[in-house]
C-alpha cells in the first residue's frame, strides 16, 4: 500500500518532471527541423516578388516613354532607381536594361551578392521581361 502512496502526487507537488519537458522540446525540435526548409522556400518566394513588381513598372516606364519617343532607353532616363532605395537603401535586386534599342528592350533584375534569396542557391537569382511583357526567371532560387 506504501508503494501506491508514493506513486501519487501529493497536493502541494505541482508541475512537471524533467523527463516531460526534455520531451516537449525533443517534438518542438522535430516539428521546427521540418518547417524551416519550407520557411526558407516561401522566404525566397516572397523576396522575387520585388523583382516582379519592380520588372513590370520598369515595362509599364519603357512603353510609355515608347509612346511618346519612338523608341525605347535606359533606366536612367527613365527615372528608375536601380540600386538603393529600399530598405536601409538597398535593394535585394540590381536593375539593369542590357538590350536596349529603338525597337526591343529587355530590362533585367539580377539579386546582389550581399542579400541572400535561398540559403541552399549558389546562385544569383535573375529574373527578364521584355517589351513583350513576357517575363522570365532564368536562374531560380525558390524551387
Amino acid at each position: 500500500m506504501s508503494f501506491f502512496k508514493r506513486m501519487t502526487k501529493n497536493a502541494a507537488q505541482k508541475g512537471f518532471s524533467l523527463v516531460e519537458l526534455m520531451v516537449v522540446v525533443a517534438i518542438i525540435g522535430v516539428l521546427a527541423s521540418l518547417a524551416v526548409p519550407k520557411f526558407q522556400v516561401f522566404q525566397a518566394k516572397a523576396k522575387q516578388s520585388e523583382a516582379k513588381n519592380n520588372l513590370s513598372h520598369i515595362y509599364t516606364l519603357e512603353q510609355t516613354y515608347f509612346g511618346d519617343w519612338d523608341t525605347f532607353t535606359a533606366l536612367a532616363n527613365l527615372g528608375f532607381v536601380t540600386q538603393g532605395g529600399g530598405r536601409n537603401n538597398t535593394n535585394r535586386y540590381t536593375y539593369t536594361t542590357p538590350a536596349s534599342s529603338a525597337a526591343a528592350f529587355t530590362a533585367q533584375a539580377a539579386a546582389t551578392s550581399t542579400n541572400v534569396i535561398a540559403a541552399s542557391c549558389g546562385l544569383t537569382d535573375t529574373w527578364t521581361i521584355t517589351e513583350t511583357k513576357t517575363l522570365l526567371n532564368t536562374v531560380n532560387c525558390a524551387r
